[in-house]
């Protein structure tokens, strides 16, 4: 018999967001990155019970705040899942979790009977304790009973137990080291403004604008349920299933890291000692980020591009170990990102639920059947929006009631690496934002004919015709250039007309020259 244990913390993003303070976050993201590390919680839980992992317990997956555990020792299994529940809520207090064991005569078996009794965990609500009196004084931030007082500078501060943790692991150095190796925790900020006297300002410019990066791999989902697939059909053994699952696994962590390092190379260069960003997620094929606006489009590009080089790297390697996943893994991954600019002082939980707003966005727009690629490849795609508002709401709503003006919507939304026969590329929108940088007349008729949009769409057009005779007159190439570019990123593509339903780039390229996106990353100020 073999017997199986299944552990998943849930709502993680909302753990981490639950406050506006960087320190908080990054402390919050540190916490869960240590649950499944080398010398995290896990193993140490497994180590104090005194079994060894590969020996006496098998993990098929172990990352992204879960694991599952499989044994033929049932007592194993039976001390982990007893130990593990209790150990987690003094480590994670108040987050969610689920969690069910079960046996079979089989792994797979194993799985499947317990994966169903996890599925319905999630119907379970989980108590809160200890439960608060009336009585109880509370911690004005978030509403939760005091626990303890930290130092905040030169004053103290009283807080919940949530926070208290949160901010106990905020010098941690887990996640730095995934997203690059030799980097020290000094080299990164811990918060958008001093707070400690040993903290050091974000490396800000001009502006205190942050570009807040959310990013997803394509086809993962979809790689699992193939799996199953095969192992349903007996392509893939019970001795295999562990060591296919964890491997596989492991391969996306290792490409996604891989991809994150290789974009903090090519694109991040430490000003006064500190790198331009914080990283707060990684996990699996996620990536959450803070960068400084100027080069949230570069660093996500560099990601973009690395991550199917990196997944391609692993999955060659995986064929070669494993001969019969020949046929069912796909040549590489993809993956879609959602950006937003937005000032430092915006509430993070809002900035980071429209950033996974804009990546779900794109990956319904890059996954519509005339939009896939050769082999059904989903391209890699992002979209990225400027906040300009003090409420920030749904990117469905903000593109129904921000950027649409009658006929005329203001943004492309979706714009692919490569070039696509469909879908505008980011390489043509960079170079309408070079253009524009060299011709100050030209960028800000551009703006008149934007905001003209909002007020009459007839003003709007007049003016954008004015524009167009004088360029005709006086720079007839510059003008020939702008219309180029701007009908291959427009749909349909053809001339401008506020009498005929279109999509155009204007709110695109306008917000990047907005918030200085540099085309340039690496010539800057280094250390």
């Amino acid at each position: 018999m073999t017997y199986s244990y299944l552990f998943e913390a849930k709502s993680i993003q909302s753990y981490i967001f639950a406050t506006n303070k960087l320190k908080e976050i990054i402390g919050g993201s540190e916490l869960i990155e240590q649950l499944t590390a080398n010398h995290g919680l896990l193993k140490q839980t497994l180590l104090s019970l005194g079994l060894e992992e590969g020996k006496d317990i098998e993990l098929s997956r172990c990352g992204g705040a879960a694991f599952y555990a499989f044994s033929e020792n049932k007592a194993a299994i039976d001390k982990l899942a007893t130990l593990w529940s209790l150990v987690f809520r003094r480590y994670a207090p108040d987050m969610e979790f689920i969690h069910a064991k079960a046996e079979g005569k089989t792994s797979i078996d194993a799985f499947q009977k317990a994966h169903t009794t996890l599925m319905a965990d999630r119907n379970h609500p989980k108590v809160k304790l200890p439960q608060a009196g009336v009585y109880t004084r509370r911690f004005a931030r978030t509403g939760e009973p005091v626990s303890s007082s930290v130092r905040v500078g030169k004053e103290s501060e009283q807080v919940d137990l949530i926070t208290a943790r949160k901010r106990d692991f905020a010098k941690s150095t887990a996640l730095i080291e995934r997203v690059k190796k030799d980097s020290q925790r000094n080299e990164w900020p811990v918060n958008l403004t001093p707070e400690e006297d040993d903290d050091k300002d974000f490396p800000f410019h001009d502006n205190r604008l942050i570009g807040l990066i959310h990013a997803d791999g394509n086809g993962f989902g979809q790689l699992l349920m193939d799996l199953k697939g095969s192992v349903d059909k007996g392509v893939i053994t019970d001795k295999q299933y562990i060591p296919v699952f964890r491997d596989i696994s492991e391969s996306i962590k290792r490409a996604t890291e891989a991809a994150a390092e290789q974009a903090v190379t090519e694109t991040l260069v430490m000003e006064r000692g500190l790198y331009p960003a914080r990283p707060i997620v990684l996990g699996g094929d996620d990536l959450t980020m803070i960068v400084r606006a100027d080069l949230a489009l570069p660093f996500t590009q560099a990601f973009l591009k690395a991550f199917e080089q990196e997944s391609q790297s692993q999955f060659d390697q995986l064929r070669n170990r494993y001969s019969n996943l020949k046929d069912i893994l796909p040549a590489k991954l993809t993956a879609c990102a959602g950006i937003v600019y937005a000032k430092s002082s915006q509430p993070f939980s809002l900035l980071h639920d429209l950033a996974e707003g804009l990546c779900k966005h794109t990956k319904t727009i890059a996954k519509q059947s005339d939009n896939l690629l050769d082999g059904k490849q989903v391209p890699s795609s992002l979209t990225f929006y400027r906040v300009t508002t003090s409420l920030i709401d749904d990117f469905k709503d903000i593109i129904k009631n921000e950027l649409t003006t009658g006929n005329i919507c203001l943004s492309r939304g979706c714009y692919t690496l490569e070039t696509h026969s469909k879908l505008p590329n980011l390489t043509d929108l960079l170079a309408l934002q070079a253009f524009l940088a060299k011709s100050e007349v030209s960028q800000g008729a551009l703006r008149q004919v934007t905001g003209l949009l909002h007020q009459s769409p007839e003003q709007a057009q007049s003016r954008y015709r004015r524009w167009k005779e004088v360029m005709i007159d006086r720079e007839p190439k510059d003008w020939e250039t702008f219309n180029s570019l701007f009908k291959q990123l427009s749909e349909p593509k053809a001339d401008f007309d506020v009498n005929q339903p279109q999509a155009v780039p204007f709110e695109d390229v306008l917000s990047l020259s907005s918030v200085g996106n540099n085309m340039n990353p690496t010539q800057g100020e280094r250390a």
